[in-house]
């Protein structure tokens, strides 16, 4: 239920190692197919359109890892997203619709691509690939969308010494979750230049993580940016009893680069924490993204939905963004675990005063077993002076068979 809380919550709250950093210390799994089909119905209000939107769409996920032999293999993935029942939402292709929008359209693609060689502990990876670096804030697969994002380049990772790991990355596209399908092509594929440095030390308590991304973008130049920063994550049990603390804090400094027109020189931070048992647990939280009134944080590479609330109301304005949140989540059995969640965002932009608005999001998800899933999300956004109100209601069937490569 672990996973389902990174993706559904805010992905923020911390695990001691980066989920893709950890292949270079691990043999390859055995050769084994991969499916995944998830199915999402959404009931959408936007105060902006004219009618309640339905989308009910459907993704299905086969892949298959080769274990060549102890040092080389290879995965290939593929996805089909299609639309169901009729098209009642504005699926972000530019067709004119008076239906709020839900970011899926249909699309046929290669997702994964790679092969592998790995050595001890040092590990290479060449081809497509998912990358998802710590939370995801600033490179990520996008889960949430039925078309995942996945980049082309080279992953190699060290596990240098006792606790470490050194990760570097060159990419040279970017595959975005509008899908392979999407009539344009400056949206669906980027074209990259992109040097990405990352580095985990576990410590006594908890693990240090040092980044550096610096992102040549040759198709939208206003994307090339150059990120430096650092993070400190760890959980601490209090107690015998189940009582635990966990926390992340992060600040990072961005600036434009290479052919970015703009000049900026702008701040981020993240200070996340969550206390109590497994059964209920308190959070608290704030990340803030710099503005200059032109430009503000870029996390084009990052996930969207997973942050800033489920909603997704609006972008981070130029003048900066601060969400603050508080929320509780826990685990009941009623014969199936099921996991929830409730947490209440409060939006400000960094300059100004005005506020942005609210939101509410609730969540709960039921492992079913057999390897099925069923999960239910509602958010709650009221604007103040930015935007419209929102509603979003999501019910989600998921089921897989086989687990993917990390």
């Amino acid at each position: 239920m672990k996973q389902w809380w990174w993706r559904s919550c805010m992905g923020m709250a911390g695990s001691s190692m980066a989920g893709m950093s950890a292949f270079a210390a691990e043999g390859p799994p055995e050769s084994a197919p991969y499916i995944e089909t998830r199915y999402r119905y959404s009931n959408l209000h936007s105060d902006g359109k004219p009618r309640r939107g339905h989308a009910n769409t459907q993704r299905l996920q086969l892949g298959y890892l080769w274990r060549i032999n102890e040092q080389w293999s290879a995965y290939g993935e593929g996805i089909r997203t299609w639309s169901l029942f009729g098209q009642q939402y504005d699926d972000g292709s530019a067709r004119i619709t008076p239906y709020p929008t839900e970011a899926d359209p249909a699309s046929t693609g290669i997702t994964n691509a790679w092969v592998q060689y790995g050595q001890g502990d040092v590990a290479v990876r060449a081809g497509r690939q998912y990358v998802r670096l710590d939370n995801g804030r600033f490179f990520s697969n996008n889960p949430w969308r039925q078309n995942l994002q996945s980049f082309d380049g080279i992953h190699m990772a060290w596990k240098a010494w006792q606790g470490a790991m050194l990760d570097y990355y060159w990419l040279g596209r970017v595959n975005r979750t509008v899908g392979a399908d999407f009539r344009d092509r400056d949206q669906r594929r980027w074209q990259l230049d992109a040097h990405l440095l990352h580095a985990d030390q576990q410590l006594p308590v908890g693990t240090l993580t040092a980044y550096g991304y610096f992102v040549r973008n040759e198709t939208v130049s206003a994307n090339s940016v150059k990120t430096l920063g650092m993070r400190y994550t760890g959980t601490q049990s209090l107690g015998s009893e189940g009582f635990a603390v966990s926390w992340t804090a992060e600040a990072a400094r961005q600036y434009d680069y290479a052919n970015n027109p703009g000049r900026f020189s702008l701040g981020y931070h993240l200070l996340d924490a969550t206390i109590g048992y497994r059964a209920l647990s308190a959070r608290v939280g704030e990340e803030k993204l710099d503005g200059d009134g032109r430009h503000a944080v870029n996390v084009a590479y990052g996930a969207a939905r997973a942050f800033n609330g489920w909603v997704v109301a609006f972008r981070i304005p130029n003048s900066g963004l601060r969400e603050r949140y508080v929320g509780l989540l826990g685990r009941v059995d009623v014969g199936r675990p099921v996991n929830w969640q409730v947490t209440y965002r409060h939006f400000r932009p960094v300059q100004g005063r005005a506020m942005l608005g609210d939101e509410v999001d609730v969540g709960a998800l039921v492992d079913l077993g057999r390897g099925f899933t069923l999960e239910l999300q509602y958010g709650d956004f009221r604007a103040h002076r930015h935007g419209v109100d929102e509603r979003k209601l999501w019910l989600i069937g998921e089921y897989r068979y086989g687990k993917a490569p990390k």
